[in-house]
């Protein structure tokens, strides 16, 4: 636990140094993610507005997503629901801003259910500068830290509870970084099960001008989580489960209407976990490639990718990309072969409204099948 402290303060520092060059551009550069985890109608800016003193925040997601999923990796279900965070906020010029509210997902057809506010919603943020970011409490979480889809499952951007620790986030023309501390579970002393969190890194530097029409860029994502603690009293054995991931993006920004622009991004991909009881996660250690083209239009973003991988799993991870079934460890394929395709439809209906939509396929070459999904989303944020 003390490592992993350390770890969390060095980068907490390093960003400070860095980046303290960058204050005046303040366009974000997106990490380059392969999903739909670039839908711009989905995601959080956390640099703070200029609307100074009290005020509102809504954010509410409609969302529809059926995934007809045969594999013994994974079971396909169907999310029809409705996710939605009111908030009264607080700004203090252009440094400091407050929010008390509340968290809510419903689904369609529960009847008892997620009917009302799941959880409190509480967030403090100071911006050290524009591009730089502290933000405390629920954080910007989900498909805001852009991580790939085999480390994170999209949709949990709908149906996991929001995130709630430390964020120091900083981006502009050519830096993103995203690095958080995720407090899953709380413990006081005497508890009798362990304190569960998990830590996280996401960048991408930008190397080449952000003004070139080519641009070449190198990502670098973590993800550690942790259970166990020196104050329970739990049995439970101390787990440590990581991810990492880095490779390069090259893209090419056509300037035309119809083809905006062409990207081929690359990944290798890490897995490590201490885990003894093999029955649970039954590898320690794993890894996997994963080129990825992709091209995007005004409304449609297209892509195709090819997943190769061994002993490979990511415990927050789509479950296609792993080498066995979480709910089912004894379903075990070791090797795992996937051909992707991807379409994603986005359109702005107006300044507080996003709609999209989209289909994904994936070709297992080893089993001879395909599983695909498809869905809606609807977000207004206010």
């Amino acid at each position: 636990m003390k490592a992993l402290m350390y770890f969390l303060l060095l980068f907490l520092l390093f960003p400070v140094g860095l980046f303290a060059q960058e204050n005046n551009a303040v366009i974000p550069v997106q990490a380059g993610i392969p999903t739909f985890n670039n839908q711009d109608g989905l995601l959080s800016s956390p640099k703070l507005g200029d609307h100074d003193g009290l005020g509102v925040a809504i954010e509410m997601t409609g969302f529809f997503k059926n995934s007809e999923f045969f594999s013994p990796l994974e079971e396909g279900q169907t999310l029809p629901g409705i996710r939605f965070a009111p908030r009264l906020t607080y700004q203090i010029a252009d440094k400091f801003r407050m929010e008390w509210g509340g968290y809510a997902v419903y689904y369609s057809g529960n009847e008892h259910r997620d009917k009302a506010f799941n959880q409190m919603f509480v967030r403090m943020q100071y911006a050290v500068n524009p591009d730089f970011n502290l933000v405390l409490g629920n954080i910007y979480g989900g498909l805001n830290h852009r991580l790939i889809e085999p480390l994170y499952q999209w949709e949990r951007h709908y149906t996991a509870r929001p995130e709630s620790g430390l964020q120091v986030n900083f981006q502009n023309k050519k830096y993103f970084a995203d690095v958080w501390l995720d407090w899953e579970r709380f413990i006081r002393r005497g508890d009798s099960k362990p304190e569960k969190l998990t830590f996280g890194i996401s960048s991408s530097a930008l190397l080449t001008s952000s003004e070139n029409h080519f641009r070449f860029s190198v990502p670098f994502q973590l993800l550690i989580h942790h259970q166990g603690g020196q104050i329970d009293t739990s049995d439970e054995p101390k787990i440590v489960i990581g991810n990492a991931a880095t490779g390069f993006h090259a893209e090419w920004l056509t300037g035309y209407h119809l083809l905006q622009s062409l990207a081929l991004k690359t990944y290798v991909v890490g897995y490590y976990d201490n885990t003894e009881n093999k029955s649970v996660r039954p590898f320690t250690k794993g890894w996997g490639v994963y080129p990825v083209l992709e091209a995007r239009t005004k409304l449609f973003t297209l892509m195709a990718g090819y997943w190769h991988a061994t002993d490979f799993y990511a415990f927050e991870g789509e479950s296609l990309f792993g080498s066995f079934n979480p709910y089912n460890p004894e379903q075990q394929i070791r090797n795992r072969d996937l051909v992707t395709a991807k379409l994603l439809y986005q359109q702005e209906l107006g300044r507080d409204l996003h709609a999209g939509a989209q289909v994904e396929i994936y070709g297992d070459c080893g089993l001879k099948r395909t599983d695909y999904s498809f869905g809606v989303s609807l977000e207004f944020r206010y």
